[in-house]
């Protein structure tokens, strides 16, 4: 029986982010599955510098920064399955979330690797009010995604105060449930709503003519008109066509991201000369902190 790693990333404990991670853990304990757990922020993750070096082609492609991500990288890829529930802060999740998904090239410029097996995922964010829930789950389904899992149940649940969740019984017992499939290794999705993106669970889209695209995973969907009624008919997609797959991932990172290289080197000396008339302007950049203690490069 394969772990399930449960991930919060919500800096409360006992909040409602926490509890929805320790039922669907619970749900596939009773299943017979080894279930462990990590609070985001009590890891030192520190922010990405925009270096490139992990999706540089080297054979060693990791992540310069020394603090915690490695060991999470690590953790993720090793379970069986995945809980991550998190937070709506002002329409996103909250930062340390964002943080991390900054930080996963690390995972998609290793192109010498052997590629994931897809395992299930249960995602969940939490937010106070329907109408300010924002884009936090499709953020949650890009983390999910990257790593190989496949989402199995993805919700958003609406508790306003600390502990909530626990006053709705239908949403408890979803969870329970949830992670009942996890322990088994049920890689049946549950239905997706009318209109919500199949893949990452987003109702936001980019309208082009008849045409939609889900910014956050690429699928796209025609727009279909039945009297007052508008439906999204989504594309059937498959392989490295879809973003959030390995194969997907493992074609952006080689045909874009590594292909951009040669180019930047190839400008690297113009856009030098040009950036030198930059440094003759005097432009005062503010810090609380005194100008001893900055560096600028």
């Amino acid at each position: 029986m394969a772990d399930i790693l449960g991930i919060v990333g919500s800096a409360r404990r006992w909040g409602n982010s926490d509890l929805l991670v320790r039922q669907a853990l619970l749900g596939a304990q009773a299943e017979g599955a080894a279930v462990k757990a990590v609070r985001l922020t009590d890891l030192n993750l520190l922010s990405c510098t925009g270096c490139m070096r992990c999706v540089s082609g080297a054979d060693d492609p990791l992540c310069p920064l020394e603090d915690d991500l490695a060991w999470l990288v690590h953790e993720i890829q090793a379970a069986g399955g995945l809980v991550l529930a998190a937070p709506t802060y002002f329409l996103g999740p909250a930062a340390v979330v964002k943080l991390v998904l900054d930080r996963l090239l690390v995972v998609m410029g290793r192109v010498n690797e052997p590629l994931p097996r897809v395992r299930p995922a249960v995602t969940i964010a939490t937010a106070g009010l329907e109408s300010w829930r924002g884009v936090a789950l499709p953020f949650l389904n890009a983390i999910a995604g990257t790593f190989g899992y496949r989402p199995i149940d993805s919700l958003t649940a609406l508790a306003p105060g600390p502990g909530e969740v626990l006053l709705d019984e239908e949403l408890m017992a979803r969870l329970f449930a949830a992670g009942r499939r996890l322990g088994r290794g049920d890689l049946e999705p549950a239905p997706v709503p009318p209109n919500v993106c199949p893949i990452c669970r987003s109702d936001c889209f980019v309208l082009n003519g008849a045409r939609a695209t889900c910014p956050i995973c690429g699928r796209e969907a025609a727009i279909e008109h039945d009297g007052g009624q508008v439906t999204l008919r989504f594309d059937e997609v498959r392989g490295a066509h879809q973003r959030w797959t390995p194969e997907g991932l493992r074609a952006h990172v080689v045909e874009w991201v590594m292909a951009t290289g040669p180019r930047y080197q190839a400008w690297r000396g113009e856009i030098k000369a040009r950036r030198a008339s930059y440094r003759d302007k005097e432009i005062e950049w503010l810090s609380p902190r005194p100008s001893s203690e900055r560096s600028e490069t």
